[in-house]
C-alpha cells in the first residue's frame, strides 16, 4: 500500500473506535507517557485532538504537565505554517483551521521544545510517520536545529510495511500506543 491508501484504512479504522474507546486508550497512552523517562524534561510540545477525527485525546496529558510544573506548548496553524503557543492550566479554547482547538490567546514563543507529542495515523518499524499529508509537523521540525524528542501517539501499532519517505520527512523517536512504547533510537 502507499501512503495514501494506509492514510485512507487507518483513518477509517480510528473512526471506528467509538467514544469510549477513545477516551480508555487515550488514558492508557498518557499512563505509558508517565512511564517514560522523559519527566526531567521542561518544555513540551503537544498536540491538541481534533474531536471528529477520533483522535488521542491530549487534554488528561496537557492537565498532567501542568499539575507537574511542565512548560507546555500546543500548535497554531497560520498559513503554511505551524508556530508553538505557551498556554497555561486555565487556557480558553476556540476551533482554528482544519478544526483543531487552539487557544484563544496564543503566547507565539520560540521556547527550545525538550518533547514534542505529534499525531498520526500510522507508523511504520522505523518511526516513518503518516499524518494527514499537509506536512505541517514536518515543516516545523525541519525549522528546529537542536535535540528533541520526538514522540508520536497513536491507537495502532507501528505497521511492518514499507512506504515512500520524502527527504521533509522526520522519523519519530518512539511511537507510544495503548498497548506499548517502540522505540526507534538506534
Amino acid at each position: 500500500m502507499n501512503k495514501s491508501q494506509l492514510r485512507a484504512l487507518y483513518k477509517s479504522k480510528r473512526i471506528r473506535l467509538s467514544e469510549v474507546e477513545i477516551q480508555e486508550f487515550s488514558q492508557k497512552i498518557l499512563q505509558k507517557l508517565i512511564s517514560m523517562p522523559i519527566w526531567e524534561k521542561s518544555v513540551f510540545h503537544v498536540f491538541v485532538p481534533i474531536v471528529q477525527n477520533h483522535e488521542v485525546n491530549t487534554f488528561p496529558i496537557i492537565e498532567y504537565l501542568h499539575e507537574h510544573g511542565k512548560t507546555v506548548l500546543v500548535p497554531k496553524v497560520e498559513g503554511e505554517k505551524m508556530h508553538s503557543c505557551l498556554i497555561n492550566a486555565d487556557a480558553e479554547w476556540t476551533i482554528g483551521k482544519f478544526n483543531v482547538p487552539e487557544p484563544l490567546e496564543c503566547l507565539k514563543t520560540d521556547l527550545p521544545i525538550d518533547v514534542i507529542l505529534m499525531p498520526m495515523l500510522v507508523c511504520d518499524l522505523s518511526g516513518n510517520r503518516i499524518g494527514y499529508g499537509g506536512g505541517y509537523y514536518d515543516r516545523f521540525l525541519g525549522d528546529i536545529n537542536y535535540p528533541i524528542l520526538k514522540l508520536g501517539l497513536n491507537f495502532f501499532p507501528p505497521i511492518n510495511q514499507e512506504f515512500e519517505i520524502f527527504t521533509q520527512d522526520v522519523p519519530l523517536d518512539y511511537c507510544v500506543t495503548p498497548e506499548e512504547i517502540v522505540s526507534f533510537s538506534t
